[in-house]
């Protein structure tokens, strides 16, 4: 009556698949329990498909009762399967939070119903029944059985495609959507060829799918340092979104990528894995991750005692990480959240943790540092920043702002500073001192730069600058903009396609740039070349030299407002003289952050060349410039 040739050689390969999910050392997280319960559902189901189809082949062998019996476990087990399947959709696709109670209930529905119907069979026929013929199929069992299968299928076809965005790439995509087209394939032959016992075959596949996409211990175990991976700590975290008692420790290798260069990149990793193996065995209630670059993070409830356990790690790191011949010290830093912190959270407490152990604590070897409320919210905020400057670089939304530069002595514009200014994409403004720092961070301060080079041509080739006054205009480069080796070329491309002369642009580069010396000298020797001029901006407030100035061609210094401001309040004969030197060496000196008719007298007369301040302008949108520049040739 059936045919067993696909579901005997499927049921050993199964067997095999659940004995190794057994063995591999698995995250406690929903995806991964769901898994596992549908590997071993998968496995009675296949028994029990073949002792039930067996059982209703010699049904003379048995009594209606035994056969109802091992029907029902049967067809109890293939619908919970159906359910599973749905829920581990769920659970991949990260929605298992966002379904109310009532959603849920509306879930548990089609196979809660399909089970009751079925197994009160014995009394109403409808799906199956035990007869003095053996096993008949009852009235309702196509609508009953596919409309299980049917119902939990495309929904889950559904829900991948409504939710794509949740799932990681394109290969976790085809993954969700291969598995249930699966699915759904085995419930037609299922329905066609009901004989061939294929569904189960079909359901081996599935899940063979979604472990390769998305359940294999490998994605979230990582042998090299025995403990689990931030993929598994991201997970992990997801999973206690509705659980308020939670408590991170974190620590990392203090100047790991020093430490690393000492003992080397093989003896470092060994030794994570010997601190790996340390935290698991010694703190069994705690769950230790690695997070990239010599940092682990201990994850357990809200009581546990924390300075307990720093103390017992802090004792064991006194003592060396032996490999063969190695010995290895490490000194560690610490982070962990604050007893009193009210941002209940886990997946925002956690993202603050790894910003402040990744930022923060390196700066004093040894540091517990305890995260706060505040720093969530300083976190969050840079985080924002982030996404602010992703989609204001891909859309080339950077904004221009020019400030004018005007003589000491006569007040007459002759040049301006391009300014960057962004703006969320709701149109709130995002102050310089906010977002700079974080786009020097993320890179995201080379398209910048370029964006405003750009818009600067444009603006010179679409004005008649000698109306206007000006001579020059000042764009910044950061000292992170030097690191590209690209740098030179694309400027240099940038002026030839505007069609401008490239002598109207004079790059600013503050004293920070100037730490690296060999890359500024190559960089710098590299444009120049190509016409471009260079002023040193904000001096006083970084790293040059005398010396080291005569070595680097500016035409120009920019000395900082803070230096400008404590001269006004407290004069001395240090500025002057510095003034005078930069004179005799054939510089000339620009004066920031004027702000008073008197500090624009005093820097005149101390021997400054131009000025800069809001007394005659502060940073204006490109658009307001020609008439700002009108206003001031008026004054």
């Amino acid at each position: 009556m059936w045919n067993y040739s696909y579901i005997f050689p499927s049921f050993l390969i199964l067997i095999v698949f659940v004995s190794y999910c057994l063995y591999i050392p698995r995250i406690n997280i929903g995806m991964n329990r769901v898994y596992l319960q549908l590997a071993i559902v998968e496995a009675i189901v296949m028994i029990m498909d073949i002792v039930s189809s067996m059982a209703d082949e010699r049904y003379t062998s048995f009594t209606a009762g035994q056969l109802y019996v091992l029907n029902d476990i049967y067809f109890i087990t293939f619908f919970i399967r159906a359910y599973l399947f749905f829920l581990l959709t769920e659970y991949i696709l990260k929605v298992h939070h966002n379904f109310t109670k009532n959603l849920h209930w509306i879930a548990y529905v089609p196979f809660a119903a399909a089970i009751v119907i079925t197994v009160s069979g014995r009394m109403t026929h409808l799906v199956y029944a035990i007869t003095e013929e053996g096993y008949k199929r009852g009235p309702l069992y196509d609508l009953v059985i596919y409309s299980c299968l049917g119902f939990y299928v495309i929904a889950s076809i559904v829900l991948v495609v409504v939710k794509r965005k949740n799932l990681p790439n394109n290969t976790a995509f085809a993954g969700a959507i291969g598995y249930n087209l699966t699915l759904l394939l085995g419930t037609i032959l299922r329905k066609f060829f009901p004989t061939l016992l294929l569904l189960d075959t079909f359901c081996l596949i599935a899940l063979i799918i979604i472990y390769l996409s998305f359940a294999n211990p490998d994605f979230f175990y990582d042998l090299k340092y025995s403990s689990f991976n931030t993929n598994a700590l991201r997970y992990y975290v997801d999973e206690i979104k509705s659980y308020k008692d939670n408590r991170y420790i974190a620590f990392g290798i203090h100047n790991y990528t020093e430490m690393r260069g000492v003992y080397g990149a093989t003896e470092t990793d060994k030794g994570l894995n010997l601190i790996g193996q340390y935290l698991r065995n010694e703190f069994k209630d705690l769950i230790s991750f690695y997070h990239r670059e010599g940092r682990f993070v201990l994850v357990g409830a809200g009581d546990i005692d924390s300075n307990k356990i720093i103390g017992e790690i802090n004792k064991r790191f006194k003592d060396p990480w032996i490999h063969k011949d190695t010995q290895m010290y490490f000194v560690l830093d610490f982070v962990q959240t604050a007893k009193e912190m009210t941002i209940e959270s886990p997946e925002r407490r956690l993202n603050a943790v790894l910003a402040v152990l990744r930022d923060k604590v390196n700066q004093v070897p040894g540091a517990v540092y305890y995260v706060q409320d505040s720093d969530i919210e300083q976190n969050e905020r840079e985080v924002y920043i982030r996404k602010t400057l992703k989609w204001v670089t891909e859309n080339e939304l950077t904004e221009v702002y020019l400030q004018p530069i005007v003589r000491s002595d006569t007040h007459e514009i002759v040049g301006a500073e391009a300014l960057a200014r962004i703006k969320d994409q709701e149109g709130n403004r995002i102050m310089p001192g906010e977002f700079i720092p974080v786009a020097e961070q993320n890179g995201a301060i080379n398209q910048m730069g370029e964006q405003i080079l750009k818009k600067t041509c444009q603006y010179i080739k679409e004005n008649d600058l000698e109306k206007m006054g000006i001579s020059w205009f000042n764009v910044n480069l950061s000292p992170m903009q030097f690191m590209n080796h690209g740098l030179a070329q694309k400027y240099n491309s940038i002026v030839e396609e505007s069609g401008i002369d490239v002598g109207l642009i004079h790059l600013e580069i503050t004293e920070e740039a100037m730490v690296d010396q060999m890359v500024l000298f190559r960089q710098i020797k590299t444009m120049k070349e190509r016409g471009f001029k260079f002023v040193l901006d904000d001096y006083g407030k970084g790293y040059s030299n005398l010396d080291r100035l005569k070595q680097i061609p500016f035409i120009n210094v920019k000395i900082d407002m803070a230096i400008v401001r404590d001269y006004c309040e407290n004069p001395d004969s240090l500025l002057p003289s510095m003034v005078q030197t930069f004179k005799n060496m054939g510089f000339t000196l620009t004066a920031e952050g004027i702000e008073t008719k008197e500090m624009a007298d005093e820097m005149q007369r101390i021997g400054c060349d131009y000025l800069q301040g809001y007394l005659f302008s502060p940073p204006v949108p490109m658009e307001e410039f020609k008439e700002k520049c009108i206003a001031l040739k008026k004054t």
